[in-house]
């Protein structure tokens, strides 16, 4: 460092000891004030914590496992992370300010051949490591080893009220069941270095009468908290596991009364992963009116090398084999990223290839940092309005449902739309940003996973609204007009435009 440098530093940790000394209170607002503006602008540092997948092999068979269960006809094969990937991408994590690396993914992360050393690593490094494991390679002595080096937090996935089902539901032995539930009680005993120990179930016909149980077991072994989660889609039959709507009413109940006995016992019991559907939408969706800021705070990283915004989020960023991390992390794609998450609530848009609406474990975190900052967004539209242009904008919707093949989306058009006017111009703009290049700044963020090619939307949305009842012509108008009004003929309207695109189509299709 020059001269001029030091001496530059030197004068602004005057200034800082200074001011400090003169009034606390306001070096603690000026702070607060910078932390607030960062959230609102690309982060300075790295993610603080890493979602890292060693491996996608497993020894379990979970009926339920969408990687490995024994109904697949092809199970994802097992690959292990290089360790000098691990170890080089761990260093620059590290550099980058990252405080927590979180081991799960498809895979059992104890399988990887130097799990040890890589969880060694981490805490060598100052960070400290989150496991996500079936819990059959951990051992009381690896248990204790792993506190040592840093262990943040460990879930079990135990998934069952007995030995039977837990030996039915993970192909596994069913004394792992009890196992399991001894090393949760070894770890919360522990006086130094104790971890948060949760366990958690995925909710099945096979398992959902045992929640009670379980919720029991976990309390009684000193689990921190427990994770309940619902049976996402899989790619096979599933029929004899899902639950009806009677089975849902009584999960909800038991749901009920599992809160209140884990809360008196400090527990915290978590329901943010089971999908909205599956609650009968009894819990509003909650980036209505409140930001996701995850694309500061976390990472996901395959065991391939690729990155995404998020676990629900199938939308690559980047890979490691074309550039390193620190470069994806501050890349156009995740700025735009960002940026969309950013505006969810006054935009109406989720990013294409992520489950914002279906379920979302962000939420306690993106809730607390509304909180604190004091963050406010404004509505997408007001609600309750603009009546006709719903009932328009439904019709559409309705029609896109059935020339959408559904393998191609995840959710039914008309059903959002029946959320109001802000569900169904959102709906169809984010069509628009699925069809095309998914860009609002000239980036081809999105472009590998589009859900029609960019072509092809301009006819499918044209069908669409003649079969709302425009004519051929009018119907060609209102399709184009679709895609104008951002400088690229191929990109949708932008959402301030989108409200007077909808009058257009309500005074064509219902007046």
């Amino acid at each position: 460092m020059s001269v001029a440098a030091r001496l530059k530093s030197g004068t602004k940790r005057l200034a800082r000891a200074t001011l400090g000394a003169i009034s606390p209170a306001l070096v603690q607002r000026i702070q607060f004030s910078r932390a607030r503006r960062s959230y609102l602008r690309e982060p300075t540092r790295g993610p603080r914590r890493v979602l890292l997948e060693p491996t996608t092999g497993c020894n379990h068979r979970c009926i339920m496992c969408w990687d490995h269960s024994p109904r697949l006809a092809r199970p994802t094969p097992a690959q292990h992370m290089p360790f000098d990937r691990v170890e080089g991408l761990l260093r620059e994590m590290g550099e980058m300010g990252t405080e927590e690396v979180w081991l799960a993914g498809r895979g059992e992360p104890l399988l990887h051949p130097r799990a040890r050393d890589i969880l060694q690593l981490t805490g060598s490094l100052g960070m400290r490591s989150i496991i996500t494991t079936n819990g059959g390679p951990l051992t009381e002595e690896l248990a204790d080893q792993l506190c040592e080096w840093g262990l943040q937090q460990i879930s079990v996935s135990i998934d069952s009220g007995t030995p039977e089902t837990y030996a039915r539901i993970h192909a596994g032995p069913p004394a792992d069941r009890g196992r399991m539930l001894g090393l949760i009680r070894r770890l919360s005993e522990r006086e130094d270095r104790r971890p948060r120990v949760l366990v958690s179930i995925v909710l099945s016909q096979w398992n959902f009468r045992e929640l009670p149980a379980l919720v029991r077991d976990a309390i009684d072994a000193g689990a921190t908290g427990i994770v309940v989660g619902g049976m996402r889609p899989v790619p096979f039959d599933s029929t004899d596991l899902a639950l009806s709507a009677e089975d849902w009413a009584r999960v909800r109940d038991d749901l009920s009364n599992a809160a209140e006995l884990a809360q008196s016992a400090g527990v915290d019991l978590s329901t943010d992963n089971i999908r909205e559907a599956d609650q009968s939408r009894a819990r509003a969706y909650p980036y209505k009116s409140m930001a996701c800021f995850i694309g500061h705070l976390f990472t996901v990283i395959d065991v391939d090398g690729t990155v995404h915004g998020c676990c629900t989020c199938q939308n690559a960023l980047g890979t490691l084999d074309e550039s390193p991390f620190r470069d994806i992390w501050w890349s156009p794609q995740y700025r735009l990223f960002r940026r969309i998450l950013r505006e969810m609530p006054s935009s109406g848009l989720t990013p294409p290839r992520c489950e914002c609406r279906h379920g979302c474990g962000h939420v306690p975190e993106n809730a607390q940092l509304q909180q604190q900052f004091g963050f406010t967004f404004a509505a997408a539209m007001p609600d309750g309005s603009f009546v006709t242009r719903a009932d328009a904008a439904t019709t559409v919707c309705r029609q896109l449902d059935h020339m959408l093949p559904v393998r191609e989306r995840d959710y039914d058009f008309a059903d959002l739309a029946d959320g109001g006017p802000r569900e169904a111009a959102s709906r169809l703009r984010q069509v628009g940003v699925m069809a095309g290049t998914g860009s609002m700044d000239g980036l081809s963020l999105f472009e590998p996973q589009r859900l029609v090619a960019r072509e092809e939307f301009q006819g499918i949305l044209e069908r669409a609204l003649i079969a709302g009842g425009a004519s051929p012509d009018v119907a060609a108008s209102l399709a184009k007009e679709s895609r104008a009004g951002t400088g690229h003929l191929a990109e949708p309207l932008r959402q301030k435009d989108m409200a007077t695109w909808l009058d257009r189509v309500t005074n064509r299709l219902v007046h």
